[in-house]
């Protein structure tokens, strides 16, 4: 696209995700083509309330930005979305005033800019975080311009600004000084009887993703949807299909594909990515084609280091594609354009650092944790009580040198005995998991330990293989296989008006590969709250339907069951599929025709309480049970679900149990993690503090002010009446509805979903609202007497807020009368520090830390884990699962003797936690490209390692090569290297002398040693 000839262009993608990403992939390799991006509207047809202020801002700023541009005769390219190109926009004038901008020295008053910023409008508040707020303290006004990336501190002393400052928006402190300041406007000028977004460029050549322009029609029928209920407000700002192809009439179109020759390969998934990569690339260079590395600057930093290491040549860094397009044939360039997968063009192959690195690559527009981080363990302190496999319960007390010129974990034992570990040796030590108050510290001797732990190695091997004879019968296990309606199947997913996240994508096709399997799938979806996990359960139960069977989910609460009976009906209605509900808010009458409807099979999908397995409930032929938010059902209560006869079962949760999540994490269930947050969605701030009515009056004020709801939550019933009183007193002017568990079904039924409607301001409720309840514009959430909720409970009452694009805010209120207990303190604030998007995942971890998995097979399992804490017995039990099946455990590390070692110099990083920490990190890796991914991270954090650091990089990268190897030991002397094997039946490859169980190889003291024994390891580790 930025080599097409013409002076205007207009792309087309299918989600604002993509949009941004290419956006920005444009403005890195256009050149001197300006590239503006405008985001589709998150303003739904026919709703009041106007698009959110950040959006609104991007929308406003991209169009003025671009007439401007069109008004020096720029060459310009506008990127947009499909569902954008179904509103109408303002006309071009109504982009032309420019907004006022600020500069340091320039005269300026605080209570004229109050005025001049409501008129743009901005939202007056006491702590600016958002888009479109502004507060004004005097001579300090903070203000978070609609089109910016962060918000800024303006410091004003006698009428002049003598101060312009970014600052981070949730720790509220600077972080650069700002020479200008633009105010842009963060509402957009009206639509109605506006023109088509492509009216704006006119004669621009227009290019259309695949999959945008059926975003289009999405759009438009979900406008035609609205407009049957409410016709005079959704309609007026939507661009017809008339009008649309009336703008786009006699315009060139770009062929997207064009010129394009095959992929070059995925490098990350072969044994060497690097062998792989040098070997692809010389291959090439030699047929005269050129070469170029794309990727984020922070990728690049790190790959051009590496590239240029294995081809052995310089590579140059271009300004654009063009340069790269008139560079000569054998030529490596590197560009910053983050793309997601390599290309051809001619006569460029252009590698994607995605390519090399994988997963690990940055990508525009993606964030959230990956599966593998979601679970990481917690980081080892000093303080920490930790397990050593070989002497047992220890504290960590810091780091001390060795004489060798290397670093040692000092632990402590029982009667203050202590040791000193090599950091080579960091990789025998487990995080316990429980303060060291409450536990008992072995002795240096072993003699404590070794009893504990013959016992339990003995049990974990009696576990695992009770677990792989459970994995075995399921294996034998046969059921249908289902394969959807391919047509049908395809029509309902493109009825979904959001992009599904690369998570959701990946999730969906390992459901689709279970249910077509032949084998009873039993999967375990864990996803944050709102990250998405109805759709991947609406797409499993459209797969099983349009296959022929019948599905039935369970919710655990009949409001959870009432949104998702609303949500399935409205999207099975367009294929024809019937949909019911079985709670005790359907009629005697009713349940028996549905009942009627299951057993003769024309109800194809049953969605209720646990009453979908209730008594006299029969299916015709059930194919699939799905349940959700499954840590809130009880075990009998789910063996009651699975025994219902369906072959196949799907549970979602976002904060799964201990138990599930072990089951999980070792392989016993399969699982799929939503890790990436939906685009837009924002963390939510989390606040600890006493009960204050005028904190509680202010927040629910400045909710009901930017056209949002609130929820107020309390711990009991109780509780409700007083706070009633007190919020009628306190903010008289909004509405208050009420909901617990002691009112009659229908009507709490009718008042929640009331709520999440729009009728009313305030909802205070108890934790009934924790299970999913779906209130798009409800942003704030006050929760009084906080300290007796649990952790979970309260990631979950979190989750209600800030699912649109606005930030949501919770208030974590304890009680009035009493202090509070440290532990329950440290509750709380575990919750405010883990307010990331993601943070259910560490919150899960954190459960399972703190409360052992439960029982998979017998009663005596959680006594193991206290015995050796979490972490170690995760590691055994999946040791002893391999062993059981007959795979290749892991061995032990194997032992490197270079005859030097290496550390992190005190010098390079001052904070002993931190390089204790990094030790840890670098003992636990096991593959190259992980271990590179480190290095590049202690570069981007503490600068260029040093010889020392360098040396102990390098030793890991042996360890590993060594184990994928099956080498047991390495010793160097100073004319040759000896790998002693762990088979010693092993044959010696070529060019290795075998001698004594050993292997020798020539390689003399230098610095081309490691590259040598490198080349070596990593051979045999191929072969």
């Amino acid at each position: 696209m930025i080599e097409a000839p013409q002076e205007r262009l207009l792309f087309l993608a299918r989600d604002d995700v993509r949009a941004a990403a290419i956006a920005d992939a444009a403005r890195e390799g256009g050149g001197d083509r300006m590239v503006f991006l405008l985001p589709g509207s998150d303003a739904l047809p026919g709703d009041e309330a106007p698009a959110s202020p950040a959006v609104a801002g991007q929308r406003t700023a991209a169009l003025r930005h671009l007439h401007d541009a069109l008004g020096k005769g720029k060459a310009v390219l506008l990127v947009s979305t499909g569902e954008a190109a179904g509103r109408l926009v303002a006309d071009p004038k109504a982009y032309a005033a420019k907004p006022p901008s600020l500069e340091v020295g320039q005269a300026l008053d605080p209570e004229d800019f109050r005025e001049t910023a409501l008129k743009l409008g901005y939202v007056e508040d006491e702590r600016v975080d958002e888009p479109g707020e502004v507060a004004i303290r005097g001579g300090v006004i903070d203000i978070f311009p609609g089109d910016s990336h962060g918000p800024a501190r303006i410091e004003v002393a006698d009428g002049t600004i003598t101060a312009l400052r970014a600052y981070d928006p949730l720790t509220q402190l600077t972080t650069e000084d700002r020479a200008r300041l633009e105010i842009g406007i963060v509402t957009e000028p009206r639509a109605a009887g506006g023109v088509a977004l492509a009216e704006h460029l006119p004669d621009a050549a227009i290019a259309i993703e695949r999959g945008a322009d059926r975003r289009r029609q999405t759009f438009l029928a979900l406008a035609a949807d609205v407009a049957r209920r409410r016709p005079a407000r959704a309609l007026a700002d939507i661009c017809s299909e008339e009008r649309w192809a009336e703008s786009v009439k006699g315009r060139a179109r770009i062929d997207l594909g064009a010129g394009a020759g095959d992929s070059p390969p995925r490098f990350v998934e072969q044994k060497s990515p690097e062998r792989a990569f040098a070997r692809f690339a010389k291959a090439a260079l030699d047929e005269g084609r050129k070469l170029v590395l794309l990727g984020s600057r922070r990728d690049l930093r790190f790959l051009v280091r590496r590239a240029e290491r294995v081809l052995k040549r310089d590579i140059r860094a271009a300004d654009s594609w063009a340069e790269v397009a008139a560079a000569k044939a054998g030529t490596v360039h590197c560009l910053p354009m983050t793309v997601p997968r390599g290309f051809a063009r001619g006569d460029i192959v252009a590698i994607a650092a995605n390519d090399i690195i994988g997963s690990r690559a940055e990508q525009a527009g993606t964030g959230g944790p990956s599966a593998v981080e979601a679970f990481a363990a917690p980081e080892i302190r000093p303080g920490d009580v930790v397990v050593h496999e070989d002497h047992g319960l220890g504290v960590v007390t810091g780091l001390t040198d060795l004489p060798d010129g290397g670093d040692a974990i000092v632990l402590r034992f029982a009667g203050e005995a202590r040791r000193l570990v090599p950091v080579a040796d960091a990789g025998k030590l487990w995080r316990y998991g429980s303060d060291e108050e409450a536990v008992t510290l072995d002795k240096l001797d072993g003699s404590t330990w070794e009893q504990r732990r013959g016992e339990v190695m003995a049990a974990v091997a009696a576990s695992a293989r009770g677990l792989v004879a459970l994995a075995k019968e399921r294996e034998a296990e046969t059921a249908p296989v289902l394969e959807p309606d391919s047509a049908r199947y395809e029509q309902l997913a493109g009825s979904f008006p959001h992009s599904e996240t690369s998570d959701q994508l990946k999730a969906i096709a390992a459901i689709r590969a279970d249910l077509a399997s032949g084998k009873p799938m039993d999967r375990l979806v864990i996803g944050d709250v709102g990250f998405g996990k109805t759709e991947v359960a609406l797409r499993a139960a459209a797969m099983a339907i349009l296959a022929g069977k019948q599905v039935a989910l369970a919710a655990p609460t009949t409001v959870l069951a009432r949104q998702h009976l609303e949500t399935f009906r409205e999207r099975f209605a367009e294929v024809g599929i019937e949909v019911a509900m079985l709670s005790r808010l359907v009629s005697a009458a009713d349940k028996k025709t549905i009942k009627a409807g299951l057993a003769d099979g024309s109800i194809a999908m049953v969605v209720g309480t646990g009453a979908v397995a209730g008594k006299g409930v029969q299916y015709h032929d059930l194919g699939l049970v799905i349940i959700d938010e499954e840590q809130r059902f009880g075990l009998k209560d789910k063996d009651k679900l699975r025994s219902l006869g369906a072959p196949h079962a799907l549970s979602l949760t976002a904060t799964p149990i201990p138990r599930t999540l072990q089951s999980a994490l070792i392989g016993l269930q399969p699982m799929s993690v939503l890790a990436t947050p939906p685009a837009r969605r924002q963390p939510i701030r989390t606040e600890v503090g006493g009960f204050d009515t005028a904190r509680l009056r202010t927040a629910l004020l400045r909710e009901r002010s930017r056209g949002g709801q609130s929820f107020v939550v309390v711990p009991r019933i109780e509780d409700m009446a007083p706070l009633a009183e007190t919020l009628k007193k306190l903010v008289p002017e909004l509405s208050v509805v009420e909901a617990h568990g002691k009112m009659a079904a229908a009507t709490i039924d009718e008042a929640m979903v009331g709520f999440a409607s729009g009728e009313g301001d305030v909802l205070l409720a108890t934790n009934i609202i924790e299970a999913g309840l779906d209130v798009p514009r409800a942003n704030t959430m006050v929760v009084v007497n906080a300290e007796r909720f649990g952790l979970g409970q309260l990631h979950q009452l979190r989750g209600r807020v800030g699912r649109g694009a606005r930030r949501g805010h919770i208030l974590l209120m304890t009680g009035k009368d009493k202090a509070i207990a440290p532990r329950t303190l440290d509750r709380l604030n575990t919750l405010a520090a883990f307010d990331r998007l993601g943070a259910g995942f560490a919150i899960s971890a954190r459960d399972l830390d703190l409360r052992g998995a439960g029982d998979l097979l017998g009663e005596e399992q959680s006594g193991h884990v206290k015995l050796i804490g979490i972490d170690l017995y995760q590691h055994l039990l999946g040791q002893a699962l391999k062993q059981a099946r007959g795979e290749p455990a892991d061995e032990l590390a194997p032992e490197i003797r270079l005859g030097s070692a290496g550390r992190w110099p005190a010098d390079w990083i001052p904070e002993e936690e931190v390089r204790l920490s990094l030790y840890l990190r670098l003992a636990r890796l096991t593959d190259l490209g992980a271990l590179q991914d480190f290095a590049d991270e202690l570069a981007d954090r503490f600068s260029d390692l040093p010889p020392e650091a360098e040396a102990l990089v390098e030793e890991a990268r042996l360890r590993i090569l060594a184990q994928s190897a099956n080498i047991g030991r390495i010793d160097a002397g100073p004319a040759a290297i000896a790998l002693t094997p762990r088979d010693p039946k092993a044959a010696a490859p070529d060019g290795v002398k075998a001698k004594d169980g050993r292997w020798l190889f020539r390689a003399a003291e230098g610095p081309d040693r490691s590259a040598a024994l490198e080349e070596v390891l990593a051979g045999l580790a191929e072969a």
